[in-house]
């Protein structure tokens, strides 16, 4: 009886030293390598990644949009605008005013600048409404409240808005050919080809009662005409 219970005692202690090996052995991985990684390891890659999770979610917005694409998005939209805005510019213009005597008229150089070629002609056509520098020279338009409400460019023709009062300006027979060749004088120098007349952003058939402003105007005779004040 004493050679089975020898066996049965050598055959558990055989089991338990299998059983200890399997537990401090690493288990094979899928491709069938030994994974050697211990568990301090393990729980560093565990604490990286939740890290990634966490600065992942710090990047999304309350609706879970990704705020980093938002931010360059509005980066780029915000170059674009940029680049569309016109260039500041700055001239010397030369307008043209009636003398004191409302016999002849004489050019007047003023520096003006403006936002590209549309705002260079409002500023122009506002230092025009404003008058001029000189004692000798005036300007006809007595209605203190006439404003350019825009300038935009058609296609090389300034279409020119002026406020309600400027089509009660009471000019005698004669100088209203004179005051639209004045202001085209003024929009041919920011680079425009002719000028529209627009009252309150509408076409008139007519100004001051006789002339024809529903088509667009340029003067017959040449700048260089007139001498220099």
């Amino acid at each position: 009886m004493k050679r089975p219970v020898k066996f049965c005692a050598a055959t558990l202690l055989g089991v338990s030293m299998l059983a200890a090996c399997s537990e401090d052995d690493p288990a094979p991985t899928e491709n069938g390598d030994v994974d050697t990684t211990s568990d301090e390891e393990v729980e560093d890659i565990d604490e990286e990644e939740d890290d990634i999770d966490e600065e992942d979610d710090e990047d999304l917005d309350e609706d879970g949009n990704d705020e980093t694409d938002e931010t360059e998005d509005a980066d780029a939209d915000e170059d674009t605008a940029a680049a569309d805005e016109p260039e500041m510019m700055e001239e010397s213009i030369d307008i043209v005013f009636y003398d004191d005597q409302v016999l002849d008229m004489y050019r007047e150089t003023h520096t003006i600048s403006g936002a590209g070629q549309e705002g260079l002609a409002q500023s122009a056509i506002e230092q025009w409404i404003e008058g001029p520098n000189s004692d000798e020279l005036i300007s006809i338009i007595e209605e203190d409240n006439v404003s350019v409400q825009y300038v935009e460019d058609h296609d090389g023709v300034a279409h020119v808005s002026f406020s309600p009062e400027f089509a009660d300006i009471n000019v005698g027979s004669g100088f209203e050919i004179g005051i639209m060749d004045q202001i085209a004088y003024l929009v041919q120098q920011a680079g425009f080809d002719s000028v529209l007349v627009l009252i309150d952003g509408e076409s008139a058939d007519t100004l001051f009662g006789h002339v024809d402003s529903s088509t667009p105007h340029e003067p017959e005779t040449s700048l260089e005409d007139y001498e220099e004040m």
